[in-house]
């Protein structure tokens, strides 16, 4: 499962279940305690703030009233080397008798016992300004962009129109091919500038603050010498297959013909990262060894 994370994500009203988006929800929790044949297994998914939300209490209400053991979580895939950080809250539940590989802890955690790459805990330290500290390189060492890119592929759709360089660079969260970190993809990457994702700068050489900087003192009153200075840095979205590769997706994994580019995007913003869940399942179906 995977509610509409907009009544718990930290940018919205964090309403919750008074959110009207959020009944879909409530009425799954209904269908589950009415039904006879219950699911084994339940793996749910939801942004970083649903594990605060009443929501949750009502899901656990729910699960225990149903005679289920679950095991909460708080992950992100910098911990299986993918430089995106997407942390996300999950829940695992067994229908009992099944019950999990080790036992559950009571708390939420952010590791996933037994798991061949994520059985250590995530060290959270993202108000680290150095990208290469924001997860413990002794536990596991994150790739870099460049290794998620298409190399081969003509970026002039993706470049970031004058428009916005002119109106929002300075709220662009610029990364290089280098770089060991990007920021979360939403569903409003390529739409709006802010909070929805990375922007890629392809001058690996290009020091990003100062051109920034340079750019601005231009605002208003140079605008050819202000763009001039920002096309230099060669900013531009990322693709969605680039967005793709980071979410885990296999590299045979193709849209339909008929979808648009902002369609693409907002299915990979509302997606999961498939390299993470799979982790995740894999934990899930393991029995306790005898």
């Amino acid at each position: 499962m995977s509610p509409p994370c907009q009544p718990y994500t930290r940018v919205g009203l964090q309403q919750g279940s008074l959110d009207a988006r959020a009944k879909s929800f409530l009425h799954l929790l209904d269908v589950l305690g009415e039904m006879k044949n219950k699911p084994k297994y339940i793996l749910l998914e939801n942004v970083k703030g649903f594990e605060l939300s009443d929501s949750k209490e009502m899901l656990v209400d729910k699960l225990r009233h149903c005679d289920y053991t679950y095991q909460e979580f708080l992950l992100t895939p910098l911990q299986l080397g993918i430089p995106n950080s997407r942390m996300r809250y999950y829940m695992l539940a067994k229908l009992r008798p099944l019950s999990f590989a080790e036992p559950v802890t009571g708390n939420i955690i952010n590791y996933i016992p037994l798991s061949t790459h994520m059985s250590k805990p995530f060290i959270d330290s993202r108000d680290i300004k150095q990208d290469e500290d924001l997860v413990d390189e002794s536990v596991v060492t994150i790739d870099p962009i460049s290794k998620y890119l298409e190399h081969s592929a003509h970026y002039e759709p993706y470049l970031v129109p004058d428009k916005l360089l002119l109106k929002n660079v300075q709220v662009f969260d610029i990364v290089k091919p280098s770089s060991h970190r990007s920021c979360c993809f939403t569903k409003g990457y390529f739409h709006y500038a802010q909070g929805t994702g990375s922007i890629l700068q392809m001058n690996e050489e290009a020091d990003t603050h100062e051109i920034v900087q340079q750019a601005l003192h231009y605002k208003d009153m140079d605008v050819e010498k202000q763009l001039k200075l920002l096309h230099s840095l060669k900013l531009r979205y990322f693709s969605p297959r680039e967005v793709a590769n980071l979410m885990g997706f296999p590299q045979d994994f193709t849209f339909p013909e008929t979808s648009t580019i902002k369609q693409k995007y907002r299915t990979l913003g509302n997606s999961v990262n498939v390299k993470l869940v799979s982790e995740l399942m894999r934990y899930l179906k393991k029995e306790p060894s005898i």
